[in-house]
């Protein structure tokens, strides 16, 4: 079977969702690294692929398809040899494809208040409203752990979508265990059934945390100098 290619970035959470499904899929990625700050994404080439220009795009059998929702459906729905990472029990998929949205509008958007100002609009401070937003997720997260996983007692897509988020947002607000417990020991359980946790969320969102501090002191450097 020939690799699908991955058109993502190292840190990206969607990116990183989509190698992790693979990975416990068994499938072979041949991955390009788009390059946002060169604008990459919003080529000719890159916009017949995806006329969304976001990431992660993955290309199977000369099919493009993007939103690593979309896509890691669809890689389980074709090529897992069993429903368990997305059970065809409609109630159940129903609960996942809630946490997906989870991740998307709540995760991911805080992820986006967080980083955006700083390394696009060269903010030199985060917002309180952005830094309590996080932390509201936090809540949200650990409301929604009624059992060992997001969706039941096994690993599901939706956790393999909302790992990527959450260990990138953890790692610069580290979660309170005395008022989320449940996302504690989740997280702590995600990083044992999680194919190459370490590499895919742990070392990547280090490195997403380091970038966004250069940044954000870059950007009071320049203030600084302006005043």
């Amino acid at each position: 079977m020939a690799p699908k290619v991955l058109y993502t970035t190292r840190i990206s959470p969607a990116g990183r969702a989509v190698e992790i499904t693979a990975k416990i899929l068994g499938l072979e990625l041949d991955i390009k690294f788009v390059d946002l700050a060169k604008r990459e994404h919003l080529t000719e080439e890159f916009l017949k692929m995806n006329p969304l220009h976001t990431i992660p795009v993955i290309i199977d059998e000369d099919v493009p398809l993007y939103d690593s929702h979309a896509i890691i459906i669809y890689l389980v729905s074709k090529y897992a040899k069993d429903d368990k990472l997305y059970p065809k029990d409609l109630v159940t998929q129903a609960r996942i494809n809630a946490m997906l949205h989870l991740e998307s509008g709540v995760l991911f958007s805080r992820i986006r208040g967080l980083l955006s100002p700083v390394v696009y609009l060269g903010c030199a401070e985060v917002p309180q409203d952005k830094v309590d937003g996080i932390y509201d997720a936090y809540d949200l997260v650990e409301g929604s752990l009624q059992s060992d996983f997001l969706v039941g007692n096994t690993l599901t897509l939706a956790d393999i979508s909302c790992c990527t988020s959450l260990s990138l947002l953890k790692t610069v607000f580290p979660v309170d265990a005395g008022k989320c417990p449940k996302l504690i020991a989740y997280l702590k359980r995600l990083e044992q059934v999680v194919p190459d946790y370490h590499e895919f969320n742990t070392v990547r969102a280090e490195e997403a945390y380091t970038f966004f501090k250069l940044k954000l002191e870059e950007n009071k450097k320049k203030l600084a100098a302006s005043q």
